[in-house]
């Protein structure tokens, strides 16, 4: 176990000095092979080490959303793309060429006084009764739907869902999507009350180029708050309203590189291997003498999953359809990485034909087979039966109660309308998000067989025509 450590601003220099050099040559006596062997493991142990210790080392502080250390992440993992030989595809750099680095502006808007939720005579408190996310202006009002399964939402009006009634809207989301707010019991899979108290007092985020309209208002009420609430007739007119004070700007950064298909036909069809780069950071409060939260599993096992695949499918001729590599900044303080990114395609998003996310892989699940791995969502589209039929080691999620295909950045795409899910092997170790997950914890063995199981089907995936769609009723 590591404990706290403090870092000058000359050991971030000596960070970055040694970044420019790995964007060049390697010595000759730690080079990759030039020729591949078909149906060979592929992808070496030593190379998935190096990134994780790296990524989930101490030197980079946790890579805390939206901190320096998060964008020395970033550059790490653009140099790494550049060196495998991958086109950058980020922003423009000051010498007027694409950098592999995509640029996010944040803008928080906070409250000058907490808001309220008002019904009748009575009155919900902010960090009392309940928690609101996405409130897109000062005030907002509607009546009252007390929806249970099997009703349909009416438009404009506020929506209720009970704790005990939401595993029946799979499509939450879309359900919501002309409700100015939707209210939700607490529940067990969901986190603790106590921890969406102790959230951020954020109404609403905008990002620069956003072109989305606003979220519906979604507000966490305690389980005496929905009982009460549950008493009102449906009609009945809610008010939620609160003073907003001065936003707060911030960045956040995404590395972004690409393989440009060589088919006439196909080339502009997109498949796109994501995962996101930040973690926790350093937490002065937390419980335990490491303050670092170090995020080997969550999430540097994923980068290095797609780094990984990204230097193997760089070795040989292009392929016919186009690869996108993202890795996302932000996705523990609210997914901003992701969503900038798909609100600002450089292609059509019709073209988007899949999205492969890779999410806490570096430990194996006992719920499935050996070196299995899960796909969220593998029951809404055919692409995980399609992949496991290629080859992938992909099976159903066995936590379903969990709901991880709504808690990744998969899913801020797949509401979008794209195919898009997480591929894991979290098997709920109690070292999610603690100063815990380190890597000694990373079980280096599972964790590249696991990459290597992807490599052959991701290339069948990248060559071919198929094209994966939504299940009946699954789409989000």
């Amino acid at each position: 176990m590591n404990t706290m450590k403090t870092f000058k601003p000359s050991f971030v220099i000596a960070i970055l000095f040694m970044l420019s050099l790995l964007s060049g040559a390697v010595p000759a006596a730690y080079a990759q092979p030039a020729m591949r062997i078909p149906g060979s493991s592929r992808i070496e142990e030593r190379n998935v080490r190096a990134h994780m210790e790296f990524l989930a080392g101490d030197a980079l502080q946790g890579r805390g959303s939206g901190t320096q250390f998060e964008l020395i992440a970033a550059k790490y993992l653009a140099s790494m793309l550049q060196q495998f030989g991958i086109e950058p595809a980020g922003e423009i750099g000051a010498s007027g060429g694409k950098t592999y680095i995509q640029t996010v502006n944040v803008t928080r808007n906070t409250f000058a006084e907490n808001p309220k939720l008002t019904y009748g005579s009575t009155v919900l408190e902010f960090g009392k009764d309940m928690v609101v996310y996405q409130l897109a202006s000062e005030k907002i009002s509607g009546k009252l739907q007390k929806l249970k399964p099997g009703d349909s939402p009416k438009s404009g009006e506020i929506i209720f869902i009970r704790a005990g009634d939401e595993n029946s809207f799979p499509n939450l989301d879309s359900i919501a999507e002309n409700a100015p707010a939707i209210i939700v019991e607490e529940n067990p899979q969901r986190r603790s009350f106590s921890d969406r108290l102790a959230a951020r007092k954020v109404s609403f985020t905008t990002l620069g180029g956003d072109r989305s309209k606003p979220a519906p208002a979604t507000i966490i009420v305690s389980k005496d708050s929905a009982d009460a609430l549950s008493k009102a007739a449906d009609g009945t007119q809610i008010e939620i309203a609160g003073k907003l004070g001065e936003p707060q700007t911030s960045r956040t950064w995404n590395a972004v590189g690409k393989i440009t298909g060589n088919d006439s036909k196909l080339a502009s069809e997109v498949i796109l291997l994501s995962a996101h780069l930040d973690h926790l950071g350093v937490r002065e409060n937390a419980p335990t003498a490491d303050k670092i939260f170090n995020g080997a599993d969550d999430d540097a096992s994923g980068c290095v999953a797609v780094l990984e695949l990204a230097r193997e499918l760089a070795k040989d001729q292009r392929p016919k359809r186009t690869i996108y590599f993202v890795f996302y900044g932000s996705e523990e303080a609210g997914g901003f990485g992701s969503r900038y990114f798909v609100e600002n395609l450089a292609f059509p998003k019709e073209k988007l034909i899949a999205n492969l996310q890779f999410e806490m892989l570096g430990r194996a699940d006992p719920k499935v087979g050996i070196d299995e791995l899960w796909l969220t969502g593998f029951d809404r589209s055919d692409l995980g039966a399609e992949l496991a039929r290629r080859g992938a080691k992909l099976v159903n999620d066995p936590h379903p109660d969990q709901n991880f295909f709504q808690r990744s950045d998969n899913y801020t795409l797949a509401r979008q309308g794209i195919i898009a899910h997480t591929v894991s092997s979290f098997n709920l170790h109690k070292d999610y998000h603690q100063a815990s997950d380190e890597i000694e914890t990373i079980d280096f063995g599972h964790l590249t067989r696991s990459i290597n199981a992807m490599l052959n089907p991701i290339e069948w995936l990248v060559n071919s025509d198929f094209k994966p769609v939504w299940y009946e009723g699954k789409k989000p």
